[in-house]
């Protein structure tokens, strides 16, 4: 910002020794200003984020160096949660580990590794175990789950949903550098294999393996990387 004050300096200088007309000031400044108040605007930005970084790691199992979080639409049990170094999660994610059920005690498991982003809006719920590899990117509104209300029986559907207990059909591990496209969803028991592509809107019921790419609902492999 002072360089630019400097430089601005220079340039009415220069235009009281070339006799440049007000417009011309006018605009000049005006151009300034702009560059300076959108500058406030970063750093009030990236202060606000760095803030709440420190203030809300603190909560957390253990989170790495150079972290930063723009802002949980919830996050509920953060003491079953790690994050790895330079992982970051954007705003409005839903990130939940959840102890108790209506009957049941859980020990989740949720691990985010080095060099994730986790997209806006995101959301990653779990009672059992999520374990999210190095180099991770998700896009947003994407969704990793490791429970569901109930089991796929004729007694537990005849319950109303909020009276059925969680339960969980098998741990999500996702692979290093794996790719998660918007809106996608993640369900239990399932496991991706590194390098591979969800694409956008897929519904991944099954495991995946290493280097493919899958589309649709359910996912299936529309191509092989070798």
């Amino acid at each position: 910002m002072l360089a630019h004050i400097k430089m601005l300096a220079r340039i009415m200088s220069y235009g009281i020794y070339t006799n440049l007309t007000f417009c011309k000031y006018y605009f000049v400044i005006l151009y300034f200003c702009i560059l300076m108040i959108n500058r406030i605007i970063f750093f009030c930005k990236n202060f606000k984020r760095s803030a709440y970084t420190l203030y809300i790691k603190r909560k957390f199992q253990s989170c790495g160096s150079q972290v930063w979080f723009e802002g949980f639409g919830l996050l509920i049990g953060a003491e079953f949660i790690s994050v790895g170094s330079k992982s970051n999660i954007q705003k409005g994610t839903y990130l939940t580990a959840w102890k108790k059920g209506l009957k049941e005690n859980f020990t989740p498991i949720v691990k985010i590794g080095y060099d994730c982003h986790i997209g806006a809006y995101n959301h990653i719920t779990c009672i059992n175990k999520i374990i999210i590899g190095d180099g991770v990117v998700t896009g947003k509104w994407v969704t990793i789950t490791d429970n569901g209300h109930g089991e796929s029986t004729f007694e537990s559907l005849s319950m109303p949903v909020s009276k059925r207990e969680i339960v969980s059909k098998g741990p999500v591990i996702i692979g290093n550098d794996v790719w998660i496209g918007d809106k996608s969803t993640i369900l239990p028991g399932v496991s991706i294999g590194r390098g591979s592509i969800i694409a956008a809107n897929s519904v991944v019921t099954k495991d995946i393996p290493a280097f493919c790419v899958v589309a649709g609902n359910p996912a299936v492999i529309i191509k092989t990387i070798k």
